[in-house]
């Protein structure tokens, strides 16, 4: 990721020039280094934001914000917990007969309003309190959506069989799934900058916020930093205890016990979005792993599986580890915002056709050789 310089004191000759010297593509999960870049009210929200000239001003200050992994690390945890909860509350509420619309699109809905939001107001939070802006982005929107079930999700409905119709209507269906899935995202996100600038008003501002790594120094944490160690350290606890004592909904006790390791993972392969600015290694790397790991858990789930605790250790890891490894969020964002308009539809193709070619891998050879026999209920 690069670092936005200082913008020249002399006038530009077009509007173009401008955004060339001021615009960086940059993947919103990357932690490493993250640049402030203010949104004006009346601007296309994700396009290039341009500063404008001001006489008196020679050149941008810069603001340097420290970045503690440790911190991180630590504030992942619970917000990674709570998304994985959202998530699985959202899908059993709308799990009923005669939806309207398949019940994964809430969360997907649910996550990228807060991105949104998160997103239109970035510079404000990350001044306040730089891991704030990553629980939210990274662990709670990263972990309210999932790529890995949507992935499942449209394979469903292109193969596996429903009785009430066959053949072309199954790749109808399939196909509603992506348009539905991307529209709805991409609004959340445009819903989530209106809901922003109702409730917080937008600050113009001179300055770019550099985040520079600093090592655990335990003498210079502030409050809010014990804070999210405290925190994160009482909810792994929490969450480990009840899972092993706890008899009742062990599923979802699973889920949230596995949720921060998926959602560590993600910011981990994050780091590579840098590889390459048009096309975010980091985030595809998380989405097709994903998606590989749930297509076989799926296949054990149906036909090997038979024990309770090993279904409910199995659903655990689908809703859990798989649904926080994996994001929609970050995926609408970058084909929404980060990524040229060329590169973006190359992106998405590439990454739903991959998903695709994973389920087939993993249940596809599987289901039409020997068959699926359900023996974990869904």
């Amino acid at each position: 990721m690069n670092e936005i310089q200082n913008s020249s004191s002399s006038s530009f000759k077009s509007v173009d020039d401008k955004a060339n010297k001021n615009n960086t593509n940059i993947s919103l999960e990357m932690t490493t280094v993250a640049i402030d870049k203010n949104v004006e009210e009346n601007d296309d929200f994700g396009q290039v934001v341009q500063y404008e000239e001001n006489k008196e001003l020679k050149s941008l200050s810069t603001a340097e914000l420290k970045e503690n992994k440790a911190i991180v690390l630590s504030i992942l945890i619970p917000f990674s917990i709570i998304g994985a909860l959202i998530r699985i509350g959202l899908n059993t509420l709308h799990s009923y007969p005669g939806s309207p619309v398949f019940s994964l699109i809430y969360p997907q809905f649910v996550g990228c309003v807060i991105m949104g939001f998160c997103l239109a107001r970035k510079g404000f939070i990350m001044e306040s309190y730089l891991p704030l802006y990553i629980g939210l982005t990274t662990g709670l929107c990263g972990s309210i959506t999932t790529f890995s079930s949507w992935m499942l999700s449209i394979f469903k409905e292109f193969i596996l069989p429903v009785s009430h119709r066959g053949g072309l209507y199954n790749i109808l269906a399939a196909l509603a799934d992506i348009g539905i899935t991307l529209g709805m995202s991409i609004t959340g996100l445009k819903i989530g900058e209106h809901i922003a600038d109702i409730i917080i008003r937008n600050r113009k501002t001179h300055s770019v916020l550099h985040i520079v790594e600093e090592p655990f120094k335990l003498n210079e944490l502030i409050i809010p930093d014990f804070i999210s160690i405290g925190i994160g350290v009482v909810s792994i606890v929490l969450v480990v205890t009840l899972s092993s004592t706890v008899q009742v909904n062990r599923s979802v006790l699973f889920a949230v016990v596995f949720a921060p390791i998926g959602a560590l993972t993600r910011w981990y392969l994050s780091k590579y979005n840098a590889m390459k600015k048009s096309f975010p290694w980091g985030t595809f790397a998380a989405n097709m792993s994903g998606s590989v790991i749930i297509g076989i858990l799926f296949l054990l789930s149906n036909g090997i599986a038979s024990s309770n605790i090993s279904c409910e250790i199995i659903k655990g890891l689908i809703d859990g580890f798989c649904g926080c490894l994996t994001t929609i969020s970050t995926f609408a964002t970058e084909i929404n915002i980060t990524l040229p308009r060329k590169h973006a539809y190359r992106y998405a193709f590439i990454s739903i056709l991959m998903g695709q070619i994973a389920m087939i891998l993993t249940i596809g050879i599987y289901h039409w050789i020997v068959g699926l026999t359900t023996t974990c209920p869904a």
